[in-house]
């Protein structure tokens, strides 16, 4: 039986591994307020670069720096939800700068929406498998 398992294991192809990690950006800035919601003109986006991990692990990256930290993801029908609450930001300005973050992406067409300090954005992003000699990290900021 361990043989058949072992055989199965190291005919399977990359391909056929499923991802462990995402990388996503924007495209356009949104932000939301209880008073409605407003795309930031053209040419005035601010760049986000955001890396994903099943194992809970994320980093969502704007400005001068990121929110990272670690959540449970919930996997419903190949729908992704990561959700945390009071995330430092990685170089908080005096008083420090926390934001409940929630990241939603849909695995099969590479779409997702994130929520974080005010910005409410959809997202393009990309399936990265885990390099084997990968340290583990949610991405550092490097959107990956």
């Amino acid at each position: 039986m361990l043989t058949l398992l072992l055989a199965a294991l190291l005919s399977a192809s990359k391909s056929e591994i499923p991802p462990d990690r995402w990388a996503c950006s924007n495209d356009i800035e949104v932000w939301c307020a209880a008073d409605g919601c407003a795309a930031r003109p053209e040419g005035e986006t601010t760049p986000m670069a955001i890396s994903a991990r099943r194992d809970g692990a994320f980093a969502v990256c704007a400005y001068s720096g990121c929110w990272e930290g670690k959540a449970a993801v919930v996997d419903i029908g190949g729908r992704l939800v990561w959700a945390a609450d009071d995330v430092p930001f990685s170089s908080p300005p005096d008083g420090g700068f926390t934001a409940d973050v929630s990241l939603f992406i849909i695995e099969t067409e590479g779409v997702g929406f994130v929520r974080v300090g005010g910005i409410a954005s959809p997202l393009l992003c990309l399936r990265r498998p885990v390099d084997q000699g990968s340290d583990g990290g949610s991405g550092g900021g490097s959107g990956e």
